[in-house]
């Protein structure tokens, strides 16, 4: 039981952390980009602080897609040994705790972007982006 409640809630952090990871990762139409604004694009950003968060978002996006990959293939493994009868619990269990390891360093990346944010932007700029940037 610990096993399903387990894989329950890896998978739904995984799908969370993915759909997101693969939007942000993908490159978006000009029209597209014009529907969603840049969250920064009202924060006034100086120069200095626009490159340093391009290099977290760059980075973040390169540690997410790794992260994908990877939860990707636990997966497929995952559901091989379901699917065999043979495979033994342990076998299983082992899979399922790689997985979580692999959703805890997605976590982490996302919390080392945040920190980054928080070294970057004055206060006012964290208080406007937590509104929504407006």
């Amino acid at each position: 039981m610990r096993i399903w409640k387990r894989l329950g809630i890896g998978l739904l952090t995984t799908t969370m952390l993915i759909g997101e990871g693969m939007a942000s990762a993908q490159k978006e139409p000009a029209k597209e980009q014009a529907k969603e604004p840049d969250p920064f694009q009202n924060l006034g950003l100086s120069g200095d602080q626009r490159s340093k968060l391009d290099a977290a978002k760059k980075e973040r996006i390169s540690a997410l897609s790794a992260t994908q990959q990877k939860v990707m293939a636990l997966r497929q493994k995952l559901m091989s040994l379901v699917a065999n009868k043979k495979a033994s619990d342990r076998e299983i269990d082992k899979i399922a705790d790689e997985w979580v390891a692999a959703d805890k360093e997605a976590l982490k990346t996302e919390t080392k972007f945040y920190k980054v944010l928080r070294q970057v932007l004055t206060q006012e700029q964290l208080t406007t982006l937590s509104k929504g940037g407006k």
